[in-house]
């Protein structure tokens, strides 16, 4: 079973599309909704978490993140330090507040789950939670969520790290119009700023497109923050 998941998941990164694969195994062992996040290398140096793939409601998430509402996540909070994968029902809030965010949780249908982190040599690289209706074998369900995850996770750092190399093949002027691209700024304020015209931004951005395989400025902004030649940290979505 575990082979012909890793023949799917192969066949799926080949077309950048191990995510999707991953997600339908985990629906088939019963977890209806999920969450992946990686640390992002950025400018900085700060490394700070983007989700890459999720199924969460967007009410919960605009709670979560927007609220700040994983302040008190007592999931998140052991993620970062324990590199093992474990039930929720192992993470009991101890405080007031992580009480009150593990009720909330569940009242959003967020009650069963498994979480992992997903190391790399360098360490914490990330984290994975599934959630879905109780299940019965604990030990084997975890241990297959882990494994599926790991492998889905080391496919899904190699392409991007493709995707990183073909940075490389962008032009010195369209690294400059990327980044402010990233910073938000429009046609005619890229072309003030670089002393050239809306129609070489055009130009420039026209190819920045191709080579990134992007079709749209947000997606080409979120590219370059995750090869770490952009900070996108300022946006709100």
């Amino acid at each position: 079973m575990f082979a012909d998941y890793l023949d799917r998941l192969s066949s799926a990164a080949a077309n950048g599309r191990e995510i999707d694969a991953w997600a339908s195994a985990m629906s088939d062992l019963g977890f209806s909704r999920h969450m992946y996040g990686v640390r992002a290398p950025s400018i900085d140096g700060a490394g700070e978490h983007l989700i890459e793939s999720t199924s969460f409601s967007e009410d919960w998430l605009k709670s979560y993140v927007g609220d700040g509402l994983y302040v008190n996540d007592p999931i998140l909070e052991r993620s970062t330090r324990d590199l093992t994968p474990f039930t929720w029902a192992a993470c009991p809030g101890k405080t007031k507040q992580t009480r009150e965010f593990v009720g909330m949780a569940a009242d959003a249908g967020l009650a069963h789950g498994i979480s992992t982190s997903l190391a790399l040599g360098d360490g914490y690289h990330g984290a994975v939670s599934v959630c879905g209706d109780h299940f019965a074998d604990e030990d084997q369900v975890l241990m297959s969520v882990y494994a599926m995850t790991s492998a889905m996770h080391a496919l899904h750092v190699q392409n991007r790290a493709k995707e990183a190399q073909g940075s490389t093949q962008l032009t010195q002027r369209e690294l400059e119009v990327l980044r402010w691209m990233a910073d938000g700024k429009t046609d005619w304020e890229i072309g003030g700023i670089l002393s050239i015209s809306e129609n070489t931004v055009r130009f420039h951005t026209k190819h920045i497109f191709q080579k990134l395989q992007v079709n749209t400025r947000l997606h080409a902004a979120v590219k370059a923050h995750m090869m770490g030649i952009a900070d996108i940290s300022h946006m709100s979505l």
